[in-house]
């Protein structure tokens, strides 16, 4: 599915503009694409519908649903929510209603407004459309509140009041509709959360617009599916051998740390990396080596000042020389020394570069530096919200506000694939390009589950798999892996190591 802002959304009806399609004939498409909804959904004769109308155009929508509606029996109620109409549009729509339609105003009838809520056997929504931004009004919010609290099913038109069109914010009172028909395309605000959970079943309908106009737009936002995850994977070559699937290098762990690092290693491997060398401190060498019997180790050594000696310096260097890809940071700590090793790791490998965890907190005081490394390059980030937040700068509050706007602009300055980690992982290109991915649940939510993501990510990267790709393919499948384990051992129960084993049964579906 494709999601466009605002901003797009307003390009597509000029362009249709002029082509020949007036706006009044883009409300009339639109209110009418509603009222067709609503028809095929509910039986209509002697039914109540009570239409909360705006004052600007997406009220004029309402209007246009309210005549079409009359017309099929039902008992349409218009309640002005500020008033009379605003814009040229939605006055004419609302004079061409017809007597049939009864209306009333929120300010001064608020009786029986409120009658007409209460009697509603189907509410629509038509306060405020893909404009709208901030917070709806106290006074609106009351309206909102007994929308909500009754007993009607709410269809919401093209968004609901209250969520925002391009981040998904709501910052107040806001309808919790139950279908929302959107018009022409769906908005980004319908799949990101917290508005996501106010649209109910979003319904796209065609609404006048030209489908060559909405074809050259370039979406804002485009959501992962499981077809497009199978086209990425190809059957294996019968002649193969390891050397053809990549070398997976991952510098990560630190004492206390093992797990990390042994996790990587391991959705490394298991996502068919044709070897898995994890560079590690000598200390828990030990620790790896008793759970990753396929895996092998570079060593490494620490002078008391944190670096690391020259003979690990130089073994580690050719490692990197010889690895397809790399994952740098899970597990590796703060410790003295660490953010000159991801410096110098990253500016001399030739190869994919993941970076995650302790590795981003290295750069994250210096952020030019991946814009340097990805000259030579591509490196892949993968961030959760605060780890994002300090390589912006700013409060995990500014990131979420607008995880959309934060992934994909930070991707564009620096040259870097961001993937956005949280409910509803973003993957931001340099190029522009965003998806999202609606595979996972709350119970990967503990630590461990990035560490697996930055492995399989690692891993993809490493077969060849160009770094977009190998990217939506591991947050895809990250989250389908992690469904499977709550199904079968609950969101409380399952760990993130339980991932591990849902691995080849999937590959058996997306990879056969």
């Amino acid at each position: 599915m494709r999601y466009y802002k605002k901003q797009q959304m307003q390009q597509m009806e000029q362009k249709a503009v002029e082509r020949g399609v007036s706006m009044e004939q883009l409300m009339e498409y639109a209110g009418g694409a509603a009222a067709r909804f609503i028809q095929r959904k509910y039986e209509l004769r002697g039914k109540r519908v009570t239409i909360l109308c705006g004052k600007g155009n997406n009220g004029g929508d309402g209007y246009v649903a309210a005549r079409l509606l009359r017309e099929c029996g039902a008992y349409v109620s218009i309640v002005l929510a500020e008033g009379f109409p605003a814009t040229d549009l939605a006055r004419q729509a609302y004079g061409r209603m017809g007597a049939g339609v009864v209306s009333v105003d929120w300010e001064r009838e608020p009786r029986a407004v409120r009658q007409a809520v209460s009697d509603a056997d189907i509410m629509i929504d038509g306060l405020y459309g893909f404009g709208f931004h901030g917070a709806v009004s106290e006074y609106i919010g009351v309206l909102i509140q007994l929308a909500n609290q009754s007993r009607a099913p709410i269809i919401a038109l093209d968004i609901p009041s209250g969520v925002e069109c391009d981040t998904g914010a709501v910052h107040g009172p806001c309808i919790r509709a139950d279908y929302t028909v959107t018009f022409t395309v769906p908005k980004p605000g319908h799949i990101l959360y917290p508005g996501r959970e106010f649209c109910g079943e979003v319904i796209p309908a065609a609404a006048g617009i030209p489908g060559e106009v909405v074809e050259q737009a370039v979406p804002a936002l485009e959501t992962l599916g499981p077809e497009k995850i199978k086209s990425l994977f190809h059957p294996r070559d019968s002649q193969s051998n390891k050397g053809d699937y990549g070398k997976l290098l991952c510098v990560c762990g630190s004492e206390g740390m093992a797990g990390a690092a042994i996790m990587c290693a391991s959705a490394g491997l298991r996502c068919g990396a044709g070897l898995v060398n994890l560079a590690l401190p000598r200390s828990i060498y030990p620790i790896a080596a008793g759970r990753l019997l396929e895996s092998v180790f570079t060593l490494l050594d620490r002078e008391e000042d944190g670096n690391l000696t020259p003979d690990s310096r130089e073994r580690l260097q050719k490692a990197l020389e010889g690895a397809a890809a790399c994952v740098i940071g899970c597990g590796l700590s703060t410790a003295p020394g660490i953010p000159e090793l991801v410096e110098e790791l990253l500016l001399i490998a030739r190869c994919p570069v993941v970076l995650d965890a302790d590795g981003l907190n290295a750069v994250c005081n210096k952020p030019d530096i991946l814009r340097e490394a990805a000259k030579t390059k591509p490196v892949i980030i993968t961030p959760h919200p605060g780890e994002m937040a300090r390589l912006m700068g700013c409060s995990i509050q500014e990131v979420q506000a607008d995880r959309l706007e934060s992934a994909s602009r930070f991707a564009r300055e620096y040259g870097v694939i961001t993937v956005l980690k949280g409910a509803g992982t973003l993957i931001a290109h340099p190029d522009g390009r965003t998806l999202m991915n609606l595979t996972g649940n709350p119970g990967m939510a503990r630590g461990g589950s990035g560490d697996i993501l930055a492995g399989m990510v690692g891993s993809f990267a490493a077969q060849g798999m160009e770094p977009l790709n190998a990217a939506s393919a591991a947050v895809y499948l990250h989250g389908l892996a992690g469904d499977r384990c709550a199904a079968r051992l609950s969101q409380q129960g399952m760990l993130p190591t339980d991932m591990l084993g849902e691995f080849p049964g999937l590959f058996l579906e997306y990879a056969h």
